[in-house]
């Protein structure tokens, strides 16, 4: 049986990508999604579900996942300061803050589709000069990816993504020709 190939951004597409969205004011929402997701390891319904209360000075957000499994998913320094700036520009376009209200609103002020969602990545994808037909899961199996290669711990990243078994973690054990490279470098002598 062949393995099926996931699709994830390497670091430089990363960084494309963060930087195609910091640079535009008028992208606040999908660049404040877009890193939820790349910090959190979020599925797309995970993301738009969140409530500002979920994650309004909170340092663990918990998220009904999957299969309605609770986790609890630790925010980093970086996106608890994201989150505050995102939360003091949607204060200041007039949206909600009250804890009830979703984080991420459409121009309609609903909550966000996935249909929107996935139409918004696809477009800032293009912007960000990155080849490839990506949806927003990319993003999830990017935390995947560099998870497990910075932890090595295939455990780890089990519990982190919230999978049940960790066949479906498996996935992530790709390996790239870089890998294959620097392990040929690691047995000469």
């Amino acid at each position: 049986m062949k393995r099926q190939r996931i699709k994830y951004l390497n670091e430089e597409e990363k960084k494309k990508l963060l930087s195609a969205l910091a640079d535009r004011k008028s992208a606040a929402r999908s660049y404040m999604m877009y890193d939820l997701m790349l910090n959190t390891g979020l599925r797309l319904s995970e993301t738009i579900s969140v409530n500002v209360g979920d994650i309004q000075d909170k340092r663990i957000l918990n998220i009904t996942g999957k299969g309605g499994r609770i986790r609890d998913i630790p925010l980093n320094k970086a996106i608890r300061e994201h989150t505050h700036e995102f939360l003091s520009w949607k204060g200041a376009k007039g949206e909600s803050l009250e804890i009830n209200a979703a984080l991420f609103l459409s121009r309609n002020h609903k909550r966000m589709s996935k249909r929107a969602v996935q139409r918004n990545f696809k477009k800032w994808i293009q912007l960000a000069g990155i080849e490839g037909d990506y949806s927003p899961h990319a993003l999830r199996h990017t935390v995947g990816t560099e998870l497990l290669n910075k932890s090595k711990n295939i455990r780890l990243v089990q519990e982190f993504l919230g999978h049940r078994d960790v066949s479906t973690t498996m996935v992530y054990t790709h390996v790239t020709k870089e890998q294959i490279a620097e392990a040929a470098e690691a047995l000469s002598l």
